[in-house]
């Protein structure tokens, strides 16, 4: 009854993770909307900016609505979560030192 169309920008998604130009899981954003995925997640603006860049923040639940709405398998938009966290890992830490944190 009620239900919105979902957002067509999301169909492009998939096609732009195939051409390799989404790569990571912040990528997704360059080519749909931060306000239409938070409100698809009833989110808020400030949180959801956060969690964009902090992928490993989202629930498991979270990251399968996403998947679904962008019509992304669970093992793409893990791999695209993956790749941001490895991108973003400080390369000059040395790799033995996995307990930094407390």
């Amino acid at each position: 009854m009620g239900m919105l169309q979902p957002d067509k920008r999301y169909e492009i998604i998939k096609p732009m993770l195939n051409e390799g130009k989404i790569q990571l899981f912040q990528d997704i954003f360059q080519y749909q909307k931060k306000t239409v995925v938070a409100r698809d997640l009833g989110k808020r603006g400030p949180r959801f900016d956060y969690l964009i860049h902090r992928a490993e923040k989202f629930t498991v639940e979270e990251l399968l609505i996403i998947a679904r709405l962008c019509h992304l398998t669970f093992d793409e938009i893990m791999q695209l979560v993956k790749a941001q966290l490895e991108a973003r890992a400080p390369k000059s830490k040395a790799s033995h030192n996995n307990h930094s944190e407390p």
